[in-house]
C-alpha cells in the first residue's frame, strides 16, 4: 500500500520516539556506571557542582577557594571566622554578636554575649527579648515579663509609678513630672514641691525616720532602711528588722538560749540537717557531682590563667602586716591559685595571734569578663570545714566578691550583702580539700581571702588551692 505524506511522517515520529527510549533503557539501572550504559551524576546542593567534585557537597557555593586548602570557601571555617557576616565591622571570630550588626560591641553584663543578641542584656535575670526564629530578637514587653530596665540591673522591677519603667532606670520614679536630681521628694508624687519648712525635703515625705523614702506610717521597718519593703513570711513586718525573716519560729541569728536558724530564708521549723554541715536540708544546695570544681566537662570550673575567656590573675595584699613580712606574715605562691595544677596551693600564713595584722589573697579576671549572677563561688582550702567555717562565723576568714575592685558581696556582710554559706562540698580531683560553697546574687569579677587570726583563732595558716565559679547563671533550688 502506498503512504500518504502523513502516514511517512507518522512513522518517522514512532521511530525516532523507540531510539530515545532506548537510550533512556541503556542508562538505568545502578546508579553507578555500568556494563553499557552512562554513570549517573548527583549534585545534592544543586549548586551546579557534582559531588564528587564538590568540597561542600551540601552548601552551595561558587567554587572559590581563597586560601587554597582544598575546601571552598562557602564551608571552611577558617574563612568563616575571619568574615562578618552581619557587616558591622567586627569579624566573626572577635564579634560577641556575629549574626547581629553591633559595631560598639556593647556588653552591659560583661558575660559572652553582646548586648543586642544577648537575651538578659544586663544580667539581672530577667529577660527583655527573645530569639525571633529567623536569626533575630523581638523586646519581650514589660506587661508580658519583660525587663522594664533592660540595661540596668534590677531583678525585683520595682516600678512605683507604674509606667513600665522600672525605677533603677527611671528619672522620675514616682511619675509627679519632676526629675529625680531636682524632686525634693523623688519617691513620692508632689508635683508642686511643697516645702513648708523650707529644708529641702517636700513635705509628702517629711516623716520618714530612716530616709529610705517610705513614710513612717506605711514603713514596714520605719527604723531601718529598706526601700523595697520586702517581707517574705507576709507578717507586716519587712525582713530588714524581723528576726524571724521565714517565719518558721527559729530566729535568724538565735539568741543566749536560742539555737540559730539554720535555714533563716527558708521555713524549717524542724531545723533538719542530715549532712551536720550547719545548713538545713531545706536550703543546702551543695552536691558533689554539681558542684564539683574540675577543668573539663562542667560548668563549675576553676578560675584560671590558661582559660582565654577569663585569663585569671592572683596577687596578694600583705599591707596590713604590722609585724613585717616573712614566716609571720605573708602569702606564699598566689599563682599557684590559677595555676593548672590543682592540687598546688597558696600559702597564707598570719602568726599575729592579737588580730593586728590583716593578709589577702586576690583571684581576678583580665578580660573584662565578669561571672553572672545568681552563681556559686567555691574556695578550696587544705583545712578542715570544721574548723575554716568557726573562723568565718568569727569573721577571722572572709570570703568576698570584688567587681571592678568594688566589693559586692562578703561573708561576713550585713543582711542582703551577705554571701550565703551554703556548706561544704567534697573532694576535688581525688585531693582531701575543703571545699566551702557560697551563693553570690550579685555579679563580680574578683574573689578575694581575707585571713585576720585572733587570740581565738583556730588557724594560723591558710592553704588555698583554687577559686570556683559557673561561667553562666547558677539556679539553685
Amino acid at each position: 500500500m502506498r503512504m500518504t505524506r502523513f502516514n511517512w511522517y507518522m512513522a518517522l515520529l514512532f521511530t525516532a520516539l523507540l531510539a530515545l527510549a532506548g537510550c533512556k533503557s541503556n542508562g538505568g539501572g545502578d546508579s553507578g556506571a555500568g556494563v553499557g550504559g552512562d554513570s549517573q551524576v548527583f549534585d545534592a546542593d544543586g549548586d551546579g557542582i557534582p559531588d564528587n567534585e564538590d568540597s561542600c557537597p551540601d552548601t552551595v557555593n561558587s567554587g572559590v577557594d581563597q586560601d587554597a586548602d582544598g575546601i571552598d570557601d562557602a564551608c571552611d571555617t577558617d574563612i568563616l571566622a575571619s568574615a562578618d557576616i552581619d557587616g558591622d565591622g567586627v569579624l566573626n571570630g572577635e564579634d560577641n554578636c556575629p549574626a547581629i550588626a553591633n559595631a560598639g560591641q556593647e556588653n552591659e553584663d560583661r558575660d559572652l554575649k553582646g548586648d543586642a543578641c544577648d537575651t538578659d542584656a544586663d544580667g539581672d535575670s530577667v529577660a527583655d527579648k527573645e530569639d525571633d526564629g529567623s536569626g533575630g530578637f523581638t523586646a519581650i514587653p514589660v506587661s508580658e515579663g519583660g525587663d522594664n530596665c533592660p540595661l540596668t540591673p534590677n531583678r525585683n522591677q520595682a516600678d512605683q509609678d507604674g509606667d513600665d519603667i522600672g525605677n533603677a532606670c527611671d528619672d522620675d520614679t514616682d511619675g509627679d513630672g519632676v526629675a529625680n536630681d531636682t524632686d525634693n521628694c523623688p519617691l513620692f508624687a508632689n508635683a508642686g514641691q511643697v516645702d513648708s519648712d523650707g529644708d529641702g525635703v517636700g513635705d509628702a515625705c517629711e516623716a520618714d525616720g530612716d530616709g529610705d523614702g517610705i513614710p513612717d506610717g506605711s514603713d514596714n521597718c520605719p527604723a531601718v532602711t529598706n526601700p523595697d519593703q520586702e517581707d517574705l513570711d507576709g507578717d507586716g513586718t519587712g525582713d530588714a528588722c524581723d528576726d524571724d525573716i521565714d517565719g518558721d519560729g527559729v530566729s535568724n541569728d538565735g539568741g543566749l538560749l536560742e539555737p540559730q536558724d539554720n535555714c533563716p530564708l527558708t521555713p524549717n521549723p524542724g531545723q533538719e540537717d542530715t549532712d551536720g554541715d550547719g545548713i538545713g536540708d531545706a536550703c543546702d544546695a551543695v552536691n558533689d557531682a554539681e558542684f564539683a570544681c574540675g577543668t573539663e566537662g562542667e560548668d563549675f570550673t576553676p578560675m584560671l590563667a590558661s582559660d582565654t575567656d577569663i585569663s585569671a590573675t592572683a596577687s596578694k595584699d600583705t599591707s596590713g602586716c604590722l609585724l613585717g613580712l616573712g614566716l609571720i606574715c605573708d602569702v606564699e605562691s598566689p599563682a599557684n591559685v590559677v595555676d593548672d595544677d590543682l592540687s598546688n596551693s597558696a600559702t597564707m600564713r598570719n602568726t599575729d595571734l592579737l588580730g593586728l595584722s590583716t593578709i589577702t589573697l586576690k583571684v581576678a579576671t583580665t578580660t573584662g569578663f565578669a561571672y553572672q549572677e545568681p552563681n556559686v563561688v567555691g574556695v578550696a582550702f587544705a583545712e578542715s570545714a570544721q574548723a575554716l567555717q568557726a573562723d568565718l562565723l568569727g569573721g577571722e576568714l572572709i570570703v568576698r566578691t570584688t567587681l571592678n575592685g568594688v566589693t559586692q558581696q562578703e561573708s561576713n556582710g550585713d543582711g542582703v550583702f551577705d554571701l550565703d554559706l551554703l556548706g561544704a562540698s567534697g573532694v576535688l580531683d581525688g585531693n582531701e580539700q575543703s571545699f566551702l560553697v557560697f551563693q553570690t546574687s550579685e555579679r563580680f569579677d574578683g574573689v578575694e581571702v581575707e585571713f585576720q587570726p585572733s587570740l581565738v583563732s583556730l588557724l594560723s595558716e591558710v592553704n588555698v588551692f583554687s577559686v570556683c565559679s559557673s561561667k553562666t547563671e547558677v539556679s539553685l533550688p
